[in-house]
């Protein structure tokens, strides 16, 4: 397969890494499309490299595929802490899609590097414009349900998918006074949550290109300011805390890039106004905003209650854990549903992989964290405004992953390949490895 086919098949897959709806069922297994779409380039890009007998690999993927068969290791020993057989079957299904996508991430970085720095720009934007591409589907999705009370899902999922996608529409979350619906947008996601943490990426990582030329990057402004609509309408409050946190981490880079503040406070005046006099007017908005905040509900307890019962999960298997993707097994008596999944990515990782499995996770967190933080030192002022965009971005994924989870979905692993990949192309220690390891490409 040529170059070219390669480039194109890497972007395809970064495209569509949060569309999550659409999926293949059958014989008790979900194919989804980005499976599909990983898979293909794994295998492609093998191909081609054995055709060529080239094995060389960049350091960087080396040290990927060291981590790749630690964590292996700790999910293989977490096998034998299998009790039933529906544990081994989540099991079976967990470690062969992490297996895909970690794959994937070894070899989309490892293409990445010997392409440069230009196929690196354009994984970026595919996988950014795939990002807006979920949100306008998701404001169409409200629009029409609202308006008509069409389900957008029937219109285009389904008929993508023979019927196997998940077609459930619009994520309706209560009802004010036993008439108007609470609708959360969850796009091709499934779920509001999942689609509001996703967002944090576009907004952390292209918030200080916008304000480093406010002037320059209008467009990229109202781009900004769609993406916020989109997730606040989400009404997910994990989403909150990761922009929150992301935005701390960011201050040393944004504030003095702000505006002034008699600019600033006009900007924000007229938006704040019109939510003050929402709330006053209004009480669905009201109802909606005193939902959300409120921290004594349902949902705030059912996240605690997790976390209170991560000891008696612990007790028979503190090592290993009880097996990865089992978290729904053991909770089945809480939840009530066979396939629930867990309200906290770090309470189902030591849960699932105990103690060993944790610490591990946290050493490959702090090696990526420690990536994006060199390749701040960039020479490229540009670049060091995207690795600062970057390391907040990890920042409010975290957080926003201990009231939920999305870090071990398939979009955090191009999260992961464009630090990874961004350290080894733009760090300035990294930089002539980047040119050596680039120049065969380029002379094939």
């Amino acid at each position: 397969m040529s170059t070219r086919w390669l480039d194109r098949l890497l972007l395809a897959t970064l495209f569509v890494q949060t569309m999550e709806k659409i999926q293949w069922q059958g014989g008790g297994l979900s194919l989804t499309i980005t499976n599909i779409t990983c898979l293909a380039f794994v295998g492609a890009f093998l191909l081609t490299r054995l055709h060529a007998r080239d094995s060389a690999m960049p350091w960087v993927c080396v040290t990927l595929c060291g981590f790749m068969l630690a964590f292996l290791a700790v999910y293989l020993a977490g096998y034998f802490d299998l009790q039933t057989r529906q544990g081994l079957s989540f099991w079976a299904k967990g470690v062969v899609t992490w297996t895909i996508h970690f794959g994937f991430l070894v070899v989309a970085t490892a293409y990445m590097l010997r392409r440069g720095a230009e196929l690196f720009d354009r994984s970026l934007r595919w996988f950014l414009i795939g990002l807006v591409a979920n949100a306008a589907y998701g404001l169409v999705q409200l629009v029409l349900v609202v308006g008509a009370g069409i389900n957008l899902d029937k219109l285009v999922v389904a008929p993508l998918t023979a019927g196997q996608g998940k077609a459930n529409g619009i994520n309706v979350y209560g009802q004010v006074a036993g008439s108007q619906s609470i609708y959360r947008i969850n796009a091709l996601t499934g779920d509001p949550n999942h689609l509001g943490v996703m967002l944090c990426v576009p907004l952390l990582v292209l918030l200080p290109r916008y304000l480093s030329d406010r002037r320059g990057q209008r467009r990229l402004g109202l781009l900004l300011v769609f993406l916020l609509t989109v997730q606040a309408l989400t009404l997910s409050r994990s989403a909150a805390l990761g922009d929150i946190v992301g935005l701390l981490v960011l201050a040393p880079t944004i504030l003095p890039r702000l505006p002034r503040p008699r600019t600033l406070l006009l900007a924000l005046g007229v938006p704040i106004a019109a939510l003050l006099l929402l709330y006053s007017s209004s009480s669905f908005v009201r109802t909606v905003i005193s939902s959300r905040t409120n921290v004594n509900g349902s949902g705030v307890k059912t996240h605690f209650e997790f976390y209170s019962l991560v000891g008696p999960a612990l007790d028979p298997h503190p090592l290993f854990g009880m097996g990865y993707n089992t978290f729904a097994v053991f909770y089945q008596f809480l939840t009530g549903k066979s396939d629930f999944g867990p309200h906290s990515f770090w309470v189902a990782t030591l849960v699932e992989t105990g103690v060993v499995g944790l610490t591990l996770y946290l050493v490959f967190f702090a090696w990526v964290t420690a990536c994006a933080l060199a390749m701040r030192r960039a020479a490229d002022p540009g670049r060091r405004l995207l690795a600062n965009g970057l390391v907040a971005a990890l920042a409010g994924t975290v957080a926003a992953n201990f009231f939920y989870l999305t870090m071990s979905f398939d979009y955090f692993y191009v999260v992961l390949l464009l630090v990874v990949a961004g350290y080894a192309l733009f760090a300035p220690a990294r930089v002539s490895l980047s040119r050596t390891v680039a120049a065969p490409a380029r002379a094939r």
